[in-house]
């Protein structure tokens, strides 16, 4: 249950990750979770990590095209993206659900699509798209975290980089 969550995994000797997972779990109620869940080891903690990588699959599940964008935002933004990602669904029309690695600020953001073939739908993804990237890039941010520019997001590349950056990457590729 809930809007979010919150998976927070922490690693050192035994005697200090008990300390911590005692602090953590003060923390995490004073905010006021909805629930709380640990787990100590490996093969107790893997159930998280299930759950995280069948979230991605939950998604394609969903019968929508996924558009998984793997931007990256300045932690101080995280909050700004929860919220900028709210007003984006609300004016696209299109769920859109993230998850992602907030300690360095990597985050998928997935805009749910119908189709990409009805060119009403197609025009309105790609204006959310165009409205997530260079805000993004307006934050300091990069519109890609691990997967690289590609043909993708190709149109955005210059807004990205920059002039001097793009030329050297094309002189490069030359």
């Amino acid at each position: 249950s809930g809007d979010a969550h919150l998976l927070v995994e922490i690693d050192g000797h035994e005697e200090s990750v008990a300390l911590e997972l005692k602090k953590l779990e003060a923390l995490v109620r004073s905010c006021g979770s909805i629930n709380l869940d640990t787990a100590v080891g490996e093969e107790a903690c893997e159930r998280f990590w299930k759950l995280r990588r069948e979230f991605s699959y939950s998604l394609r599940n969903t019968g929508l095209i996924k558009l998984n964008e793997d931007i990256v935002v300045p932690r101080s933004r995280l909050v700004d993206l929860v919220a900028f990602t709210e007003t984006l669904q609300a004016e696209s029309g299109f769920p859109i659900a993230s998850f992602g690695h907030a300690g360095d600020g990597n985050i998928h953001v997935n805009i749910m699509v119908p189709n990409m073939t009805d060119p009403e739908i197609k025009t309105r993804a790609e204006a959310a798209l165009d409205r997530l990237f260079h805000q993004i890039i307006d934050w300091g941010g990069a519109i890609t975290g691990e997967h690289g520019i590609g043909i993708a997001k190709q149109r955005w590349f210059g807004a990205a980089v920059g002039a001097g950056a793009e030329a050297l990457h094309r002189r490069l590729k030359a």
